[in-house]
């Protein structure tokens, strides 16, 4: 959780200023960064799957 106070309507990633457009359990992102957390996810259940860590 960010100490920085929120941003309506941008992006809660650090460090990034795109506007806000999807829902993650990240919180409200941009499209960039939506897409970013879908692969890091599928990439982790890609390696849960297999037994990695």
């Amino acid at each position: 959780m960010s100490l920085e106070p929120a941003r309506v309507g941008e992006c809660d990633t650090p460090f990034c200023e795109g506007a806000a457009e999807t829902i993650t359990p990240n919180g409200y992102v941009c499209s960039s960064c939506a897409a970013k957390i879908a692969v890091a996810s599928e990439q982790a259940h890609e390696r849960d799957t297999r037994g990695e860590r």
